[in-house]
C-alpha cells in the first residue's frame, strides 16, 4: 500500500501517532506499505507508484474541503461533523484506493486508528468496508485529581506524586486518552495556583523559590502543550474560595487554606477576591495551551445563601477570565444546593464565556456504578431538571459518572455504558466525566510486585478494558462488542477474548447490584469492591463492613427494588409485588451471573500470568456477587423470623450465613485476592489499609448476630 499524506501535516503529532499504530499494524500483518507526502499544490490523485508491490492499493489522508478540492476529491459528505471521520473505499479491476477524510487533524487521526483496528481484524486490505463515524458527544473527558492540594489526603495520594510529576507518565496517560477517544483532561485539586504562578500583588502566596516556580511552570507548560498536540483539551478546576498556607501565614491568617479540611463555612474578603481573581487572570495569560478553567461551589461556602455564593463566582471567575488577554472555555459545576434558577440565569446572561459552558451535574452523587437512571444528585435531585428544562442557551449538562467503588478489580461491563448513554444522552447533554475523587490511576500500590502478573507501568494500564469501554462508546455507542473481544484476544494473546468480555460482563454486574439495593450519598457510603459502607468514622473497629444488620435497615436506591422489610411485609400481609424487583429475585439473578462466569472462566486458565491475573478480578467479582445473594437469602430469613416467630426460618438464615454458602464465598475472596493483591491504603479507611481479608472476622459475626438473637 503507498500512504499519501499532505506535506505540511509531517508534523503533525495526532497524523504521525495514528500512522505509526497504522504502520505497526501492517508489519504484523506482513503487509508491504510506503509513504509519501502529496505536495502542496493542486494535482489529481493518480497512481504514479512503481513500486510493484504495493501496486495494488493507495491510502490517502486528506483534511477539509480545501485538501479535497486541491487533489480533486469527492467533497465531505455533509453530515460528517467536526471530529468525526470518512473512511472510503474504491475498486477498479485488482486496485484498491482508501480515502481517510475528516474536517479536522483529530477526526482524521481517529479515522487512520480505525482503519488500523478494521485491517487487524479483516487482516486484508480488500475486505475493509467504508463507514462515516461521527463523534455522539463533543465533550469526552476523564476526570484526575492531582495529588497536591489535593481534595481528599490518604497515603494512597502521597504516594502517587513522583509518578503524577513525571512527564513520561502524563506521554503514556495522554496516548491512552487518544487511543480511546478522550478528547478532554480535567485536572482537580483545591488550589492549583501557587503551583503555576506568583501573582502580582501577593507574591508571597506562591511558597517556592523563582527556581523552584520555574521547574514547576515547564512542567506544565509540557503537559498542557502535549494534550493540545494530541487534540486534548485540558482545564483545571479548583475550589472556590481555598487560598494556600502561604497566602494565611503572610497576608490573612483567618483565611481558609487547602491544608485545612476542605468542608464547612466560608471566610472571604476584599483581598481574598483580588487574589483568586487576579490569579485566574493570570493563569489563562501565562499558559496559552491551557483550554479552560472550572470552579466547585460548596465545601467552604456552607454558610453562604445560593445567592451569595453565586454572586462571589461572578466577582471573582467571571471577572478574572474577563481581563485576560483571551477568551477561555469554563466549567461551572451545578451547586450543591438544588436552584437551578440562580446558577442557570447567572451563566445565561454572562457574555465573556467561549460557549457552550459545560455545566457539570455528578450523577448518582459519588456512585454512578448504580444504576442508568438518574436517582440521585449532590444535594438531592428534587428540581433539578430546572437545568435543562426548557433547554439550556449557552451552556450543555456534562455527566459526572464518579467511580468509588472498584480501585483494585478490574471492571468491565458494555451494556451498562450503552444503557447509560442511551438513557442520558438527550439534547441538552454535552458529555460525560469519568473518574474519582479516591483513586489516582497513577503507580499501582494494590498488586504484589515483582510478580509476573504486571505486565504494566501504570494503574490506569492495567485497567485498561475500563478506559477503553467508556471512551470509545462515549464517542461511537454503536461500537461492537467485537471490537473490545478484538482487543482482549490481542492484548492477552488468546483467540477466546468473547468469554473474557462475557464473564466480566456477568461478574461486573455486582456493584451496580450493591448500589441499587444499598443507600448511598457521598463518597465512602460505599465501596462496592470491598462490599464497605463508612462515614467519617472510616474503619471504626470493622464497622465498614456492610453487616446483616446493615442490609436489613437500609432502604434500595432505586425504587423498583423492594427493601429486605418492604418484601417480608408484603410477603407476610399476601400483597402484591408485580413490577418490583425483590431481594430474592436480585440474588437468583446474582446467582446466576456468578455462575456463569466462573464457568466461563474456568477453561481458561493456561498458566499465562497475564491471563491469569484477569481472571482471578473475574473470579473475584463473582465471589462477592455469591457472598451478596447469600447474604440476601439470609436477611430475608431472618425477617421472616422476626416478623413470625418461625424458628425454621431464623435457622435457614445461619445456614445462608455459614459454609458452604456466604462464609465460605467471601473465604474464596480472600484467597483469590490475597494471591496477587497486597493490603494497600484506601482513603474510605483513613489508615487502616485495605484488604478482603480485614474482613473476614465481621463475616462471622454475621453469623453469631443470628445465633444469639432469638425472640423469646
Amino acid at each position: 500500500m503507498r500512504i499519501y499524506f499532505v506535506s505540511e501535516h509531517q508534523e503533525s503529532t495526532r497524523i504521525t501517532y495514528a500512522l505509526s499504530k497504522l504502520k505497526a499494524v501492517m508489519q504484523g500483518l506482513e503487509l508491504a506499505y510506503s509513504v509519501h507526502p502529496l505536495q502542496a499544490k493542486s494535482q489529481p490523485i493518480i497512481n504514479q507508484d512503481a513500486d510493484t508491490s504495493i501496486q495494488d492499493s493507495e491510502l490517502f489522508v486528506l483534511i477539509g474541503h480545501e485538501q479535497l478540492e486541491r487533489y480533486n476529491v469527492q467533497p465531505l459528505h455533509k453530515e460528517l461533523a467536526s471530529e468525526g471521520f470518512e473512511l472510503r473505499k474504491e475498486r477498479t479491476d485488482n486496485h484498491v484506493r482508501l480515502y481517510v477524510l475528516g474536517h479536522d487533524e483529530t477526526g482524521v487521526m481517529y479515522g487512520l486508528l480505525e482503519l488500523a483496528e478494521r485491517l487487524q481484524a479483516t487482516k486484508s486490505i480488500d475486505k475493509l468496508e467504508p463507514c462515516l463515524i461521527n463523534a455522539r458527544f463533543p465533550f469526552r473527558a476523564l476526570k484526575f485529581n492531582l495529588p497536591w492540594s489535593s481534595y481528599r489526603k490518604n497515603e494512597c495520594f502521597e504516594l502517587q506524586h513522583a509518578c503524577v510529576k513525571d512527564l513520561k507518565f502524563w506521554e503514556q496517560f495522554l496516548n491512552m486518552m487518544l487511543d480511546n477517544r478522550y478528547n478532554v483532561l480535567t485536572l482537580w485539586n483545591l488550589h492549583p495556583f501557587p503551583f503555576m504562578l506568583r501573582t502580582k500583588s501577593f507574591p508571597l502566596a506562591t511558597p517556592f523559590s523563582d527556581e523552584e516556580l520555574a521547574e514547576w511552570k515547564q512542567y506544565w507548560t509540557t503537559l498542557f502543550h502535549m494534550a493540545k498536540e494530541r487534540g486534548i483539551e485540558t482545564y483545571l478546576i479548583n475550589w472556590n474560595i481555598i487560598v494556600s498556607e502561604a497566602f494565611t501565614e503572610h497576608y490573612d491568617p483567618q483565611a481558609v487554606h487547602d491544608r485545612l479540611y476542605h468542608y464547612g463555612d466560608s471566610y472571604t474578603t476584599d483581598d481574598i477576591k483580588q487574589y483568586t481573581r487576579e490569579s485566574i487572570t493570570q493563569l489563562i495569560d501565562e499558559y496559552p495551551d491551557l483550554t479552560g478553567f472550572g470552579v466547585s461551589l460548596g465545601e467552604r461556602m456552607n454558610d453562604m445563601s445560593p445567592e451569595s455564593i453565586q454572586q462571589w463566582i461572578e466577582d471573582v471567575y467571571y471577572e478574572g477570565m474577563s481581563a485576560a488577554s483571551r477568551p477561555i472555555k469554563f466549567i461551572h459545576r451545578a451547586p450543591f444546593s438544588v436552584d437551578p434558577a440562580i446558577t442557570r440565569t447567572s451563566i445565561e446572561q454572562n457574555h465573556a464565556f467561549t460557549e457552550p459552558v459545560w455545566l457539570e451535574v455528578k450523577f448518582n452523587w459519588s456512585h454512578a456504578y448504580s444504576s442508568p437512571k438518574l436517582l440521585l444528585t449532590h444535594g438531592g435531585s428534587s428540581g433539578m431538571e430546572g437545568y435543562w428544562n426548557p433547554p439550556p442557551s449557552n451552556y450543555k449538562i456534562t455527566w459526572m459518572v464518579r467511580n468509588e467503588d472498584f480501585f483494585t478489580l478490574r471492571w468491565a461491563q458494555p451494556d451498562f455504558v450503552r444503557e447509560h448513554i442511551r438513557t442520558n444522552g438527550q439534547e441538552y447533554v454535552g458529555g460525560y466525566y469519568v473518574g474519582s475523587e479516591c483513586f489516582i490511576p497513577g503507580t499501582d500500590y494494590s498488586h504484589i510486585q515483582d510478580s509476573p502478573h504486571i505486565h504494566w507501568d501504570y494503574a490506569f494500564q492495567k485497567h485498561w478494558l475500563y478506559y477503553m469501554l467508556w471512551g470509545r462508546l462515549l464517542y461511537a455507542p454503536d461500537t461492537s462488542d467485537d471490537v473490545f473481544i478484538q482487543a482482549i484476544n490481542q492484548r492477552l494473546s488468546i483467540s477466546k477474548g468473547d468469554k473474557i468480555l462475557s464473564a466480566y460482563s456477568k461478574a461486573c454486574r455486582m456493584p451496580m447490584a450493591l448500589a441499587s439495593f444499598y443507600h448511598f450519598t457521598w463518597d465512602f457510603t460505599l465501596y462496592a469492591e470491598g462490599f464497605l459502607s463508612t462515614g467519617e468514622s472510616e474503619y471504626n473497629d470493622g464497622q465498614a463492613f456492610i453487616s446483616l444488620e446493615d442490609l436489613l435497615e437500609s432502604h434500595p436506591m432505586d425504587p423498583d427494588y423492594l427493601s429486605i422489610k418492604e418484601y417480608v411485609h408484603k410477603l407476610v400481609n399476601q400483597q402484591s409485588m408485580e413490577s418490583f424487583i425483590t431481594p430474592l429475585q436480585l440474588a437468583d439473578q446474582l446467582e446466576r451471573d456468578a455462575q456463569d462466569a466462573l464457568c466461563t472462566v474456568t477453561e481458561l486458565l493456561n498458566g499465562d500470568p497475564r491471563l491469569d491475573c484477569e481472571v482471578a478480578d473475574i473470579i473475584a467479582w463473582s465471589q462477592l456477587s455469591l457472598y451478596f445473594a447469600k447474604k440476601l437469602r439470609a436477611a430475608v430469613s431472618y425477617e421472616l423470623y422476626r416478623s413470625t416467630g418461625n424458628e425454621a426460618e431464623r435457622q435457614l438464615a445461619i445456614y445462608w450465613l455459614e459454609a458452604p454458602h456466604a462464609a465460605a464465598h467471601w473465604e474464596r475472596l480472600v484467597a483469590i485476592t490475597k494471591s496477587h493483591y497486597k493490603p494497600q491504603p484506601l482513603m474510605h479507611l483513613g489508615k487502616t489499609l485495605f484488604s478482603w481479608e480485614l474482613f473476614l472476622p465481621q463475616v462471622y459475626e454475621d453469623i453469631e448476630y443470628v445465633r444469639e438473637r432469638v425472640i423469646i
